[in-house]
C-alpha cells in the first residue's frame, strides 16, 4: 500500500509532530509498505498549498494518508477539509469531530451537556485575575483553548503567575481556558476502532505533565495498566467512550483524565492525533493490549481505508 505520512507542519507542535512521523515512517516502511514522507513546511501560507500539491502528485497515487501533524490546521479541522475534498482516505477523526474535539471549550460544554464530570471553567476574555479567583479558586490553570503538548499550560497561585503565564498561553493561542485545579492521578484512556485500551496512570516529575514531562526520556513514569480498581477502570472507559461518540471521533483517539477525590474522573480534553514518539501514551496502552507499535499502525491504516466515505 503506498502510504503519505503528513508530519512537521506549521504549528508549534512541529518537532513532536516531526518525532511522530519519523516513527510511523520507519514502521510503516519495515511493514512493507511504500511511504511517502510529506512536510508541509512551517510556513502558515503554505501549508494548504504543499499538502495538496503534494498528494495530487503522489505516483503512484496514495492509497491513504496517516495524518500524524499535531496542532493547528494538522488537527483542528482544516487539513481534514482538504482530505475530504480531496477523497482520500486519511487517520484520525473527520473534520467536524476534530473542530469540536480541538476546542477545549466546545469539548467540554458537550462533555457537560451528557453529564459528564470536568473541571470548572471559563474562557479568558475580558475577565481578569480578581474574577477568574472567584470563580474557580485557587490554583487554577490556564492554558490555550486549542493547544496542545501542554504548551502554554500554568498553574496560577498569585496575580503575578497570572500575567507571565497569560503572556506565555497567548504565544500559542488567542483563546485563552482558565479551569479548576484538580489534583489528583493523570489518566489517558485510549480508544482504538471504538474499543477501549488499558488505561495509562502517568506520574510526572515535575508538579503537571508538561512538555518537558511528555517528552524526555525518563521524565515520567508511566503504569500501564493502570493500577485501579475495576470499578473505576471501567468506570472511566466508559466515560471515554461516551465522549469518543458526543464528539463523533473515529479511527483511533486519547481521552485525558483526572481523578480527584472521592475516585470521581473529570474529563481534560481529547486528543484526536495522539502522538507516536518514544514517549508517547497510545502506543503504550496499545502494548499493554498485546498491539505493537506497528500492528497499531496497521490496525489504523486499515481502519482508515474500510471506514472511509463512512
Amino acid at each position: 500500500m503506498h502510504v503519505i505520512v503528513l508530519l512537521g507542519g506549521d504549528s508549534p507542535e512541529r518537532e513532536v509532530s516531526l518525532s511522530s512521523g519519523k516513527n510511523i515512517v520507519a514502521a510503516l516502511r519495515e511493514n512493507g509498505h511504500r511511504v511517502t514522507a510529506l512536510d508541509p513546511g512551517n510556513d502558515p501560507a503554505k501549508t494548504l498549498e504543499n499538502i495538496y500539491q503534494g498528494i495530487r502528485d503522489a505516483q503512484p497515487r496514495a492509497e491513504v494518508v496517516f495524518n500524524a501533524l499535531h496542532g493547528g490546521t494538522g488537527e483542528n479541522g482544516i487539513i481534514q477539509s482538504v482530505l475530504q475534498m480531496m477523497h482520500i482516505p486519511f487517520t484520525g477523526s473527520g473534520a467536524e469531530a476534530s473542530m469540536l474535539a480541538m476546542d477545549k471549550v466546545v469539548s467540554k460544554l458537550l462533555a457537560q451537556g451528557d453529564a459528564i464530570a470536568t473541571p470548572a471553567f471559563l474562557e479568558v476574555k475580558q475577565h481578569g485575575y480578581d474574577h477568574i479567583r472567584e470563580k474557580l479558586g485557587l490554583p487554577f490553570i490556564i492554558k490555550p483553548v486549542d493547544g496542545g503538548s501542554s504548551l502554554g499550560f500554568h498553574i496560577i497561585e498569585r496575580q503575578e503567575d497570572f500575567e507571565t503565564g497569560l503572556r506565555d498561553a497567548r504565544t500559542y493561542g488567542e483563546k485563552i481556558l482558565a479551569e479548576q485545579y484538580i489534583a489528583g492521578a493523570e489518566i489517558a484512556a485510549g480508544v482504538l476502532k471504538g474499543e477501549a485500551l488499558p488505561l495509562v496512570h502517568i506520574i510526572p516529575s515535575h508538579r503537571i505533565y508538561d512538555y518537558t514531562c511528555k517528552y524526555t526520556e525518563g521524565m515520567s513514569q508511566y503504569i500501564v495498566p493502570a493500577v485501579l480498581s475495576d470499578t473505576l477502570t471501567k468506570e472511566i472507559q466508559d466515560i471515554a467512550l461516551k465522549i469518543y461518540r458526543v464528539l463523533r471521533l473515529k479511527n483511533y483517539a486519547r481521552i485525558d483524565f483526572l481523578v480527584g477525590e472521592k475516585d470521581i474522573p473529570y474529563f481534560i480534553e481529547a486528543n484526536t492525533l495522539p502522538g507516536m514518539t518514544s514517549t508517547s501514551l497510545l502506543p503504550k496502552a496499545a502494548g499493554a493490549a498485546g498491539i505493537t507499535f506497528k500492528a497499531l499502525l496497521e490496525i489504523i491504516i486499515q481502519d482508515a481505508v474500510d471506514s472511509y466515505g463512512n
